[in-house]
């Protein structure tokens, strides 16, 4: 393994690879592909985690619709989350080997079937299958967005822009849901326009290439899964875990304190737009950054804004670490996947980014909820703060051992 992986960006390149055209493949397994490639996969994993940003909106209509309860759309949510990170976890292998626009179109075909099967399905169980059937698809569809973005020769600043634009839709979409959308077209319209852009997914599939190269033959077969990667991959997944605990309590946080409901709103709205500020200035900058330092200090930081809002007592302690805190949320993701192909050059570690992510993302709320009493919800972030600090230090040992190395 290379000690001098903080410099990815910078790797020499042998004499000849200059010549290289775009969309072959470039020493080290890399591929950098055509921009037409790249944008089909950004399409296809923007349509994957459409659901993520939102999810709420949609399981609040079908719980005010009186299909589910209040108490069933934590359970309805998870499950769908879990799945998806369950899909991306395997839609590498299955996508890579070849006939990945076929599948692609297929399985978002497919989700675009499984969104629109809301008119035939209402009861909680069913509902239960049918969302996790649907995120197993968009785990699978994602898989496309992984390989092409994993092998480019700037995995981070590709994780960093397929952040960003994913990001933007999310939240015009998230608002105009609730203001629109399920007013007129009932709890059903919200995955009606789901399903409108998981065909809009096939007809770009076609875009992506039909194979993604394989890695070199001396790295084939040797992925390290020694201690370093899985400390790493720990480190995501607390961290994450923290980022989810806190998130699904903000809202929350401010009804505590009988705080405005718009400052919640802006709070939730406001802090997407700071999660998409976050990933381009990463996108732009980053690469400049050594990401060992990047990520303790990021993580630290994320750590003392989950404090504040625990103690945030007036409007303007509430809002202003919120905000941050949807600064920190995507901008951490593409020092992750340095860190990964550090330790991995493979870059098989990598690939699993995705799926730690949101099994953290999910897990993180049944976490937090061990510190809510009643109304009092500030137990959970102080639980998410924890959390956090604990992938801070994972990330320090990690920077820590290679002093030492």
């Amino acid at each position: 393994m290379s000690e001098n992986a903080d410099h990815l960006a910078d790797m020499p390149v042998p004499p000849g690879a200059e010549a290289i055209t775009v969309g072959e493949i470039a020493p080290h397994g890399v591929v950098d592909h055509p921009l037409p490639v790249l944008a089909a996969c950004m399409v296809a994993g923007t349509v994957a985690l459409m659901i993520l940003g939102v999810q709420p909106v949609v399981l609040g209509g079908l719980a005010r619709a009186g299909w589910v309860s209040e108490a069933q759309i934590g359970p309805l949510a998870t499950v769908e989350v879990l799945a998806i990170a369950l899909g991306s976890a395997i839609g590498p292998g299955f996508l890579r080997g070849g006939a990945m626009r076929l599948k692609t179109a297929v399985l978002s075909l497919a989700l675009a079937g499984a969104n629109l099967a809301i008119y035939l399905v209402h009861a909680a169980l069913a509902l239960d299958a049918l969302r996790a059937c649907a995120g197993l698809i968009e785990g699978l569809i994602l898989g496309a967005t992984i390989v092409i973005t994993v092998q480019n020769s700037r995995p981070d600043r590709m994780n960093a822009l397929f952040l960003a634009f994913s990001t933007l839709p999310q939240s015009v979409m998230a608002y105009f849901l609730p203001t629109w959308i399920t007013p007129r077209f009932g709890p059903e319209g919200g995955f009606v326009v789901l399903a409108v852009l998981a065909v809009i997914s096939a007809g770009s599939a076609f875009f992506l290439v039909d194979s993604a190269p394989k890695p070199p033959p001396e790295t084939v077969g040797k992925t390290v899964w020694g201690w370093p990667v899985l400390v790493a991959l720990a480190a995501v997944g607390f961290q994450n875990a923290a980022i989810g605990g806190a998130w699904d309590y903000i809202e929350l946080l401010a009804d505590q304190h009988h705080f405005p409901a718009q400052l919640a709103g802006v709070a939730v709205s406001g802090g997407l737009l700071f999660q998409v500020a976050g990933a381009f200035a990463v996108a732009a900058w980053g690469p400049r950054l050594p990401f060992r330092a990047a990520l303790v200090a990021g993580s630290l930081f994320q750590s003392a804004i989950i404090a504040l809002l625990a103690l945030a007592q007036t409007p303007l302690m509430y809002i202003a670490p919120a905000l941050s805190f949807g600064l920190f949320w995507l901008a951490m993701s593409p020092f992750q996947v340095r860190l990964l192909i550090a330790l991995d050059q493979t870059r098989g570690a990598a690939l699993m980014l995705t799926a730690v992510t949101l099994v953290g993302l999910s897990a993180g709320p049944s976490i937090s909820a061990l510190g809510v009493r009643g109304a009092d919800v500030t137990g959970a972030f102080w639980i998410a703060a924890v959390l956090m600090a604990t992938g801070c230090a994972l990330y320090a040992a990690l920077g820590f051992r290679r002093g030492l190395a």
